[in-house]
């Protein structure tokens, strides 16, 4: 399945490691560390979430203006209409 992040971005649900709250992401040490440490695209909008990837062997983070919550909701297939079957797998 493909999960809609924002604006023109969709990424592959199989890929997902994590979804992050952002300000709590950026408030811990650790957890602000680990994500300097990976290429990162800035969504448009206030960002609410950040989406932890791994493609292709690489980590990735998307700084999404969804909230966690609602990507959680879409990526567990409840329904939502940003939410498609991957025609490639």
């Amino acid at each position: 399945m493909i999960l809609h992040l924002g604006g023109d971005y969709f990424v592959k649900t199989k890929e997902i490691l994590v979804i992050l709250d952002y300000e709590e992401a950026a408030r811990n040490k650790d957890t602000s560390l680990f994500l300097k440490g990976l290429e990162t695209t800035a969504l448009s909008g206030e960002p609410r979430a950040v989406v932890v990837t791994e493609e292709y062997g690489t980590k990735k983070a998307y700084l999404s203006p969804i909230s966690p919550r609602t990507l959680l909701r879409r990526s567990n297939g409840e329904g939502d209409a940003f939410l498609r079957q991957d025609p490639q797998g």
